[in-house]
């Protein structure tokens, strides 16, 4: 049994980004990684996440098993490659990296400096990807360890790539609710953001710079609030 997948599976709302974790943690197949990070399905996140408990579960007869997938079967179909084991040193497992489709930034609504950094930035996917296949191709542990150093250090450049553009996105709405501030409008803005299961980066800066606006304006920001927002990364 796993004990972390069990209880993650009994909530009542279970949130997509602490199940792909799990899921990311335990599993092995890269390209259900791939496709439901890249889709954010949490129907098919769910059903992964049961797979990997009940195989976790000791089995009388494991050969009675029969899978019965509702999705296309070409998409998920294992090469011999990536069907076999998995190699136990090092891996990548426990770390979600953050993918291009899930960022929804325009390169349109950035200065031409940042345009470059997002070029760059969306290049090093690609590069990052490449990183990634040699990893798991590699013959021994010691050059699967030089490529996990190359995947990592690549995400880095990814991260930070990011981080500038989401402080001027976030700097572009602070100056916006500078010039015309409501408190009722900024934490109406908060709390339907909060009911969303899922934000845009746009969104997450808006909640941010609003979050600021209050503070800077003397208005209270309650306890409740602040855990809220604490729980989806907004702070």
């Amino acid at each position: 049994m796993i004990p972390e997948i069990q209880e993650y599976l009994k909530k009542a709302n279970p949130d997509f980004n602490s199940g792909f974790a799990l899921f990311c943690k335990y599993s092995k197949q890269q390209s259900l990684m791939s496709w439901i990070g890249r889709k954010r399905d949490m129907d098919m996140l769910l059903y992964e996440l049961r797979k990997l408990e009940s195989a976790s579960k000791p089995r009388p007869n494991p050969d009675a098993d029969i899978l019965h997938i509702r999705f296309n079967r070409a998409a998920f179909q294992e090469s011999p490659a990536a069907a076999a084991p998995a190699p136990t040193e090092p891996s990548l497992a426990g770390i979600v990296f953050r993918t291009f489709d899930d960022r929804r930034t325009r390169r349109s609504d950035l200065p031409e400096d940042l345009q470059k950094v997002y070029d760059e930035t969306v290049g090093e996917y690609r590069v990052r990807r490449g990183y990634h296949e040699k990893m798991k191709a590699a013959r021994t542990d010691k050059d699967r360890a030089e490529f996990r150093q190359q995947v990592l250090a690549s995400e880095e450049r990814i991260q930070a790539g990011w981080s500038q553009i989401d402080e001027y996105l976030s700097g572009q709405e602070q100056k916006k609710l500078t010039e015309s501030f409501s408190e009722s409008n900024a934490r109406s803005y908060i709390s339907k953001a909060l009911k969303e299961e899922t934000l845009s980066d746009r969104k997450r800066a808006g909640v941010r710079a609003r979050v600021r606006a209050l503070r800077v304006n003397g208005c209270t920001v309650s306890d409740e609030m602040i855990a809220a927002l604490q729980e989806k990364g907004l702070l």
